[in-house]
């Protein structure tokens, strides 16, 4: 096995606060499930990452697009 990981999994239900080392074959490349799920995956390509970086990728929190119509509170 060589140190790169080409897939992360996005789905909402698979985040874990605890990280697992699970990997798994995606259109036979690596990719990396955080939550070790075995179906239903919402794989996103890394452009080949070694593990420690997918977990870093996987722990980033979501970026939401700001609605400009919207009036902030603050």
């Amino acid at each position: 096995m060589n140190d790169r990981v080409d897939y992360v999994c996005a789905r909402a239900e698979h985040q874990q606060s605890e990280l697992y080392d699970a990997l798994t074959m995606h259109e036979d490349l690596w990719a990396y499930c955080p939550g070790r799920a075995r179906e239903h995956h919402d794989w996103r390509p890394t452009g080949g990452v070694s593990l420690e970086d997918a977990k870093r990728f996987v722990r980033r929190p979501e970026v939401r697009q700001v609605d400009p119509t919207v009036q902030r509170s603050d």
